[in-house]
């Protein structure tokens, strides 16, 4: 009997009901602490709130870096602060580390105890599943698998975290900090094409000079958006033995993943060891139908096919 393998997403909670879309979080967070909505919008700049929420994680590196630096720098001109004291210096990059730090940790937060208050699975949106032998690597926070399922915790990896774990809870960005270096990339202004070359000189040097305070405001706000990135490499390194634990299998499910970037590297690593193996991935109305066909073809994964998770339900299989 073949191993199964089961990669669990969020599209597999909202099958069966859950109220776990970001969308979702966004209207949560909104009744439930209004003023932390209104910031995370007014900072990240949203004007198309559906948009940038039902797409949270990845919209985290979308922050300007350079405005918010322009704004820390302007309230915090050393000019202006204990007569050009080394202590002014620094001071804008160091309210913004404080308010990156404070706005991050509390939604994050926020995020957990949105998860804790989800409503639980419905048990006619059941699916069929292959319990013995079988391993499952669960990107959800949620213990849908145990609870609805009966599954054994020791057969389930939460990669990401768990509700019923005090650790926080893994999600973030895939941006790395060059990445989000160009993202914010500033052009230096040209000096005027009538301004003699001492004069020019003169510029630059007022340039470089006066800004410094601006430019350690610019790196902080990177950094700070650089901790919201999803460490995906390092988490596969500290799960390693438990991945090549798994390397028998002969049967991979992948249930409510979407491939996102973020997340590429997981499935990169199973298909590089399993690409011979049958992969069965789930979607809806084909709305995924043209990134599973592109990752097949990528990764040289010639056994495959799509499914909707309606068709295998536990009530349709037995009747």
């Amino acid at each position: 009997m073949e191993r199964h393998l089961y990669l669990i997403g969020n599209g597999f909670d909202l099958h069966h009901g859950i109220n776990s879309g970001y969308t979702d979080f966004r209207n949560w967070l909104e009744k439930t602490n209004n003023d932390l909505f209104y910031q995370i919008n007014e900072i990240y700049e949203v004007s198309d709130k559906d948009k940038w929420w039902s797409d949270f994680e990845n919209r985290l590196a979308m922050l300007n870096a350079v405005q918010l630096a322009a704004h820390f720098a302007y309230e915090n001109n050393p000019y202006y602060l204990s007569n050009h004291c080394e202590f002014g210096w620094d001071q804008a990059a160091i309210e913004v580390e404080l308010q990156l730090d404070r706005l991050f940790s509390e939604l994050r937060g926020y995020f957990h105890e949105w998860i804790a208050q989800l409503n639980t699975p419905l048990q006619d949106k059941k699916i069929q599943l292959d319990i013995q032998d079988t391993f499952f690597i669960n990107f959800n926070y949620t213990k849908t698998l145990e609870n609805l399922y009966g599954v054994s915790p020791k057969k389930i990896l939460h990669i990401h975290g768990c509700v019923d774990s005090d650790d926080n809870f893994i999600l973030g960005h895939g941006k790395d900090y060059q990445e989000i270096q160009k993202m914010n990339h500033v052009e230096i202004p040209k000096p005027t094409a009538s301004l003699s070359e001492e004069e020019i000189s003169e510029y630059y040097e007022s340039f470089f000079g006066t800004q410094e305070h601006e430019k350690l405001a610019l790196e902080s706000a990177i950094r700070g958006i650089l901790s919201q990135k999803k460490p995906v490499h390092d988490i596969i390194r500290k799960n390693i033995e438990y991945f090549e634990s798994i390397n028998d299998v002969g049967i991979i499910h992948v249930y409510g993943l979407s491939l996102s970037d973020v997340d590429m590297p997981y499935f990169d690593y199973f298909a590089k060891k399993k690409r011979n193996a049958l992969w069965i991935f789930s979607d809806i109305q084909n709305k995924n139908i043209r990134r599973i066909e592109w990752f097949c073809k990528n990764k040289n994964i010639k056994k495959y096919k799509i499914i909707d998770l309606n068709d295998i339900l536990v009530t349709m299989i037995d009747s």
